[in-house]
């Protein structure tokens, strides 16, 4: 079975380029209902605005999207449309806002007839990527509610007194759950992590680390004490993957020592390129990594068994972190925070849990004397494919 995995790696070095994962796409507006005025505030990260616009130059992204910004949020009331009005200085309709390196601002302001029955209409990105979020803050009534807008609901009606229903942990817990089943990086981590156990035990074990890992998160996430940065968490994810596969490949290998070796080399060399191009804080990532392979694979020689465990927790602790990394410009308080990242994070481990589950119950049907060599085979077509597309990430998502 070895030389079809070498053909299976050769095939997908060459079809990874369309194997992207699918990063956190989201957005963040601020909505101020003052009377008959509505005051609309979005935030677009660069990479988002990039996917609607497709070009580089700040001018002509600006502009454009300031026209794409016109067309796709609009305010709503009992007395029709509410027109986004002209706010002087030759600012035009749309008054783009200085918001940082990373973002891109507007300021719309909308003037309704009648201010009754006021409806919200946000449908940025959803056509173009229907993950995507907007994490919305509403003012209404001197008070304030967190929502999101998404591509099942993209419209929210505001009612006459007093402020709708915020959010909510249900919405989070389904943010989460959507997030795993879109992310290619949830299902090779899985599946790579029920290949390397061996006692169907362990599966409970899976469980209870991706909950210790997703735990971790949520107390990083709510002391403060880490500032993810997003590109990095996405690259380590890809390095996890890669990782895995090489301990899959490597596990029962007749040159189990020249493959540790020559993953360790191979990062320490990505290491040292990454101090001499634009991602230096990407040379302690592949340090890390290499010193963690070499240091599980050793222990793994010497107890025959494979340390799975410590994976599933970096797994479960980078995906919590994720959301993390994109929720500061959101500006959310502090105990809402908390909802976001508690429901995320609760909403993934409920999902993971279940897909181990399904997924140890299938590999247990291959498992029979009759099905050995399919176990075989996919172990091996498993082990070329998580190390190319793990590969593929962590470079594109260090330089890319």
């Amino acid at each position: 079975m070895r030389p079809l995995a070498w053909v299976a790696l050769c095939w997908l070095a060459i079809g990874t380029g369309s194997a992207l994962a699918a990063g956190r796409s989201v957005s963040y507006s601020t909505w101020v209902v003052s009377g008959n005025l509505i005051t609309m505030r979005l935030r677009l990260p660069v990479s988002e605005a990039r996917r609607l616009v497709g070009v580089a130059v700040p001018v002509l992204t600006t502009d454009r999207l300031k026209e794409y910004v016109l067309d796709h949020v609009t305010v709503s009331s009992a007395g029709g449309s509410c027109p986004a009005i002209d706010q002087g200085y030759d600012l035009g309709r749309v008054d783009p806002l200085a918001v940082g390196p990373d973002l891109y601002g507007f300021e719309l302001l909308f003037r309704c007839a009648d201010p009754a029955q006021l409806v919200l209409h946000d449908t940025v990105l959803f056509a173009n990527v229907p993950d995507h979020l907007n994490f919305a803050r509403i003012r209404i009534h001197d008070q304030v509610i967190e929502q999101l807008f998404s591509s099942g609901q993209q419209q929210l009606a505001l009612p006459d007194t007093g402020a709708p229903a915020a959010a909510g942990l249900s919405a989070y817990l389904r943010v989460g759950l959507l997030h795993v089943l879109d992310s290619l990086d949830c299902w090779c981590v899985l599946l790579a992590a029920l290949l390397l156990v061996r006692r169907w035990s362990d599966v409970g074990g899976m469980v209870l680390a991706l909950a210790g890992g997703y735990l971790l998160s949520l107390a990083l996430s709510a002391t403060g004490w880490v500032l993810p940065r997003l590109n990095a968490v996405e690259a380590c994810l890809g390095l996890l993957v890669a990782l895995l596969g090489a301990m899959l490949a490597l596990r029962a290998g007749r040159y189990r020592m020249v493959g540790v070796l020559g993953w360790g080399g191979l990062l320490v060399l990505l290491a040292i390129l990454c101090m001499f191009r634009h991602a230096p804080w990407g040379a302690p990532l592949l340090l890390g990594g290499a010193l963690l392979f070499a240091g599980v694979m050793l222990v793994a020689d010497r107890t025959t068994a494979m340390p799975w465990w410590v994976f599933i927790g970096l797994f479960a602790l980078l995906d919590g972190v994720l959301m993390s990394a994109v929720l500061p410009p959101a500006q959310l308080p502090p105990r809402s925070f908390e909802e976001v990242m508690l429901g995320f994070d609760g909403g993934a481990w409920l999902i993971e849990s279940l897909l181990v589950a399904g997924m140890a119950t299938a590999l247990l049907l291959v498992r029979t004397q009759r099905l050995a060599m399919l176990r075989s085979l996919l172990e091996n077509v498993s082990a070329a494919a998580l190390s190319a597309v793990g590969t593929f990430w962590l470079a594109s998502r260090l330089w890319g």
